[in-house]
């Protein structure tokens, strides 16, 4: 996805959520569309103040769940309550979760597309993002069972 087009993507959110839109919420997609992988929201921090794009954590605070909510950024619950962030502008998120070690496995499945974009077709919903995730238990942990 272009910048143009989540810039165009973030206005439209903010207006139909009737929220103010922002400089420091466009700095903030600039660096979630730059994350690699899975990411704290620390690790977000450090890099938007790095930048000087925000200088107080209470910005990111407050501002997080709105690029959750708006499909840009996935939040992934891993086991033990701690929680990931991973940025949604580049691929699908997919994933198999291991309940007894935390390991996490990025999957790409044309299957699970398919069926989200017929989903929305049947319902006329417009998605704007989707994570799927199955919890079990990976090979190693298994045989400790």
């Amino acid at each position: 996805m272009k910048h143009e087009q989540r810039l165009a993507d973030l206005r439209r959110y903010f207006k139909a959520s009737n929220k103010r839109y922002s400089i420091e919420r466009e700095h903030l997609l600039e660096i979630i569309a730059d994350m690699d992988g899975q990411f704290s929201i620390v690790d977000l921090f450090r890099k938007a103040r790095s930048k000087g794009f925000i200088h107080a954590a209470s910005t990111l605070y407050r501002n997080i769940f709105a690029f959750i909510d708006a499909g840009f950024i996935n939040e992934i619950k891993l086991c033990g309550g701690k929680t990931v962030f991973e940025s949604n502008l580049k691929e699908d998120n997919n994933f198999l979760l291991c309940v007894g070690c935390g390991k996490l496995v990025k999957v790409k499945s044309v299957s699970l597309d398919n069926i989200q974009k017929k989903l929305c077709k049947e319902y006329d919903f417009e998605p704007l993002n989707y994570i799927y995730q199955i919890k079990g238990y990976c090979s190693e942990c298994k045989e400790k069972l």
